[in-house]
């Protein structure tokens, strides 16, 4: 069999069944687990597919209506969980924090358990989670235009608001990490979280590997200019050391 022919047959499996493992395709194709694994990285790395531990998955085409953040709570919230514990504990007693809007985000917030913080975002279901937490930190919600399927203040108010603070660290989220872009939905979002990334001493993007090689709309940031990418368990071991050349990678656990 051709490489060519081996490549379609590869992409074709792995569109109809959403995933497959290395071993299920060797099988199929009858050749070696290593050939499907070259396979698998050529086709990750032309974005055809995505590369997770011990197979591929289908990549999810970036979706005509964007889900709202009630709708994007409900989805891979394990994963979800496993990264924004990570965040928590990267964040120290007594700092003040930027945190972006995103339901991962909102799990951070609400996993603080540090004795004293200043909290700052433009999510107001990010500020919902961090009012619950039982630490009395202080909150600082920035307000500017609603944008309603995400929960967040963005435009020109916010952004002013934001230029005047400092931050020690500041976390966003994204719908997408494609090599070095970090990308959203939409420009002015992107935007704002760009302004309070550059407020911030120390950056970090959280994401759990779902959203690890995946377009979306709008680069906001480059993943080379932040100090982290913080993520679930699940990612291919090459995948791994890629997005590792690029910044410093945090894992959750299993």
């Amino acid at each position: 069999m051709l490489k060519r022919e081996r490549l379609r047959n590869i992409l074709e499996i792995v569109t109809d069944r959403r995933f497959v493992t290395v071993d299920e395709l060797a099988k199929a194709l009858q050749v070696s687990d290593m050939t499907i694994r070259r396979d698998l990285n050529e086709l990750n790395t032309t974005g055809k597919v995505m590369r997770i531990h011990g197979g591929a998955q289908v990549i999810s085409q970036q979706d005509s209506v964007e889900k709202n953040y009630m709708q994007k709570r409900e989805i891979n919230i394990s994963e979800k969980k496993a990264a924004a514990e990570v965040a928590s504990k990267i964040v120290q007693d007594g700092e003040t924090i930027y945190v972006g809007p995103g339901t991962t985000l909102e799990f951070m917030v609400a996993k603080l358990n540090q004795k004293k913080l200043r909290v700052v975002t433009n999510s107001l279901p990010v500020f919902e989670a961090a009012k619950k937490n039982p630490n009395n930190y202080e909150l600082i919600l920035i307000g500017g235009s609603y944008r309603r399927v995400s929960g967040a203040f963005i435009g020109a108010l916010a952004n002013n608001q934001l230029r005047g603070i400092s931050f020690d660290r500041g976390f966003v989220g994204v719908n997408g990490i494609k090599d070095t872009s970090m990308m959203t939905a939409n420009l002015e979002e992107g935007q704002t979280q760009g302004l309070g990334l550059n407020r911030s001493r120390k950056k970090y993007v959280v994401a759990d590997y779902h959203k690890i090689n995946r377009n979306d709309f709008y680069e906001f940031y480059h993943l080379y200019d932040v100090d982290g990418l913080i993520t679930s368990p699940g990612l291919d071991p090459d995948i791994v050391k890629h997005y590792s050349q690029i910044t410093t990678l945090y894992q959750g656990s299993e």
